[in-house]
């Protein structure tokens, strides 16, 4: 059930009084922070590890007032984590590098959409998964990633015209994705 941006604020705010809001929060969000995580390290154990870590990283929330999205603040949390359990896992070659990534995944459960977003770089599929699986604008993805909302475009456009290579679609289709 996809909630609103006001809704995760109001929960981020209650979190220091009231522990039954980070169970909400939990809820709410744990798929669109699994598909982010998921994007960004390409392990379905790594992604649900992020999510956990992610979660303590919430309950250790105190200071809220500084929060001014609560959105923005959940995903950048999630892809500190998932920067930091590639860095751990020594995995930062790999998804550099798509063809040694799915030669090393081989047929451990990669579909189609794996496969394609294999191909994309790192901050591509950041950026894409933010945007069409988390419900982040261009401008909240800019702040997450510390880049411009121009560069965030430009690299949403680029991987979609990967992933219609990879798919083999012919222009139209990016405007349906958009």
């Amino acid at each position: 059930m996809p909630v609103s941006k006001a809704w995760i604020g109001q929960k981020l705010n209650e979190l220091p009084n009231n522990p039954a809001a980070l169970g909400e929060l939990y809820a709410a969000m744990k798929q669109p922070m699994y598909a982010v995580a998921y994007r960004i390290v390409l392990s379905r154990e790594d992604a649900e590890d992020v999510v956990q870590e992610s979660f303590l990283s919430l309950m250790k929330v105190r200071e809220t007032g500084h929060i001014r999205n609560g959105s923005t603040y959940i995903f950048q949390i999630v892809r500190n984590e998932a920067l930091r359990k590639l860095r751990m896992r020594d995995r930062e070659t790999a998804c550099e590098n798509p063809e040694k990534y799915i030669k090393y995944s081989g047929n451990r459960g990669m579909d189609d959409l794996d496969r394609a977003m294999a191909t994309l770089s790192g901050e591509e599929r950041q950026i894409v998964s933010m945007h069409t699986e988390a419900g982040l604008t261009y401008v909240e993805i800019a702040k997450v990633t510390g880049s411009s909302t121009a560069t965030v475009f430009r690299q949403y456009r680029k991987a979609l015209r990967k992933l219609q290579q990879f798919f083999n679609v012919g222009t139209g289709y990016e405007e349906e994705l958009i």
